[in-house]
């Protein structure tokens, strides 16, 4: 009996140590609130924290974007990478200066593809092609970057689409320039070696070419035909037809959204730098002019960012024919360095002899 007075009398104890305690915390449990404005207190705290963990870096006070003369040096596939790097940039809202180089492929380190433009971040850094500066963007200036709003997984098949675009339509505008003999012997070659005295501006003449078919090699596309190369071209505008047919109910919807992103920038600057450069051969801007849509949205962000001066009628009305003493002089050169083309061929001959 006494044993059981005894385990009564301990749990009135603990009931009265329990009231007692709770009566005591009632105040700080009213400050906490309840379990749903916990929650949004502490997604608040976790926001604040991640705010924390991407801190930003100052955009330098000088940034310069160097390319070689677009009139008179600067090839396709180059003059495309140039317009889509300055349309990013301008879209991100990031100051920086344009300046015109005759030696800026010089003055970097190369790149994937074309190695231009050139991008000068401050006094020491350097970079050059439209993903490194993307990637530097998206890593130093999240808040400005292109594409933050996507999820992370329609980032990465942006990311994606990117990659395949950029690869797609620059190696066919290296493919059109050096392979197709027009193009090369009417646009590519003059301009390949221009701003060099004769002799060196053969060497450069001979140099790009050998590089342009190192990389079409690579990609295993030396052996395509023009129709073939025209066929992965219009592959790639198919994919992009149905990014913006997926968002075909907003008319002023972007390949990814109702917001820009890379893609947007990227597509924008090989369509337009395909349409108004002068090529002899303009099969490739009529594989363009065959998506209405893909080139009407090109002219809306025309609109918005260079009161439509890059798509005008006399930019992408075709071929603007130069003097004929250019021609003159180019076959002169040809007729000059058989010889040395013809070692050059060998010699690379023997190389990929040795590679295999």
């Amino acid at each position: 009996m006494n044993r059981e007075q005894n385990l009564t009398a301990a749990l009135r104890q603990s009931g009265q140590a329990v009231d007692k305690l709770s009566a005591a915390d009632q105040e700080q449990l009213e400050q906490l609130g309840t379990p749903e404005e916990q929650e949004e207190l502490d997604d608040e705290v976790d926001d604040e924290r991640e705010d924390e963990d991407e801190e930003e870096e100052p955009w330098p006070e000088l940034v310069q974007l160097h390319q070689p003369p677009e009139h008179s040096q600067l090839l396709l596939a180059e003059r495309t990478s140039c317009i889509a790097v300055r349309t990013y940039l301008r879209l991100c809202r990031l100051p920086f200066a344009e300046k015109i180089s005759a030696h800026a492929e010089f003055m970097t380190q190369g790149g994937r593809l074309t190695g231009l433009p050139m991008l000068r971040l401050g006094q020491f850094q350097i970079l050059a092609e439209f993903e490194p500066i993307v990637d530097h963007v998206a890593a130093t200036r999240p808040s400005k970057a292109l594409g933050r709003w996507l999820s992370e997984e329609e980032r990465e098949d942006m990311r994606c689409m990117v990659n395949y675009v950029e690869t797609v339509f620059t190696l066919a505008e290296i493919h059109l320039s050096y392979v197709d003999p027009v193009n090369y012997r009417l646009y590519t070659a003059r301009r390949s070696g221009a701003g060099h005295p004769w002799l060196l501006s053969l060497l450069r003449r001979f140099y790009k070419q050998r590089q342009a078919m190192r990389l079409l090699r690579v990609y295993q596309w030396h052996h395509l035909s023009t129709d073939q190369v025209l066929d992965e071209v219009s592959e790639c505008c198919d994919a992009l037809m149905d990014q913006l047919e997926e968002h075909e109910d907003d008319s002023e919807g972007f390949l990814c959204g109702s917001q820009p992103c890379e893609l947007d920038a990227l597509v924008f600057g090989h369509v337009v730098g395909i349409l108004n450069t002068p090529l002899p051969n303009r099969e490739l801007a009529e594989l363009l002019y065959s998506y209405p849509r893909l080139v009407a949205f090109c002219r809306r962000i025309d609109a918005s960012l260079y009161g439509g001066k890059l798509l005008n009628e006399r930019g992408d009305s075709g071929f603007d024919s130069e003097d004929d003493s250019n021609e003159d002089c180019v076959q002169e050169e040809e007729n000059n360095s058989e010889h040395e083309q013809r070692k050059i061929e060998e010699q690379e001959q023997k190389e990929e002899e040795a590679e295999e």
